[in-house]
């Protein structure tokens, strides 16, 4: 009658061994998700082009008057008069302070 068999164990360094293991690929997923997710928010430009689309509604509607300047979340918006090969145009513009990054949209008088 065998109740309690022997089992056979592992020794504390092996078990030392495997913890440091997952605790690094526990620290390496992380890492990599917290990057993931700072880009991610770092990037996001939906709040300044639904900026941007109100102001080219506004201006469709007689509502704007141009040159139009405004800051928002660090963000410079500017509205200006142009040409584009001979075209006139409105120039809607979104420059991100401190970053090279920016959002041109234009649009036709006639539009």
């Amino acid at each position: 009658m065998v109740v309690l068999k022997k089992t056979r164990a592992s020794t504390l360094m092996e078990t030392l061994v495997a913890t440091v293991l997952i605790v690094i690929v526990f620290m390496i997923s992380s890492m990599l998700l917290n990057n993931l997710f700072s880009s991610s928010i770092k990037g996001r430009t939906h709040p300044v082009r639904e900026r941007i689309h109100e102001l080219r509604y506004r201006y469709g509607n007689g509502g704007l008057h141009l040159p139009y300047f405004d800051e928002m979340d660090g963000w410079e918006i500017s509205v200006e008069n142009g040409k584009s090969t001979g075209v006139p145009v409105v120039t809607f513009r979104a420059e991100k302070k401190g970053v090279d990054k920016s959002i041109v949209e234009t649009m036709v008088y006639g539009e």
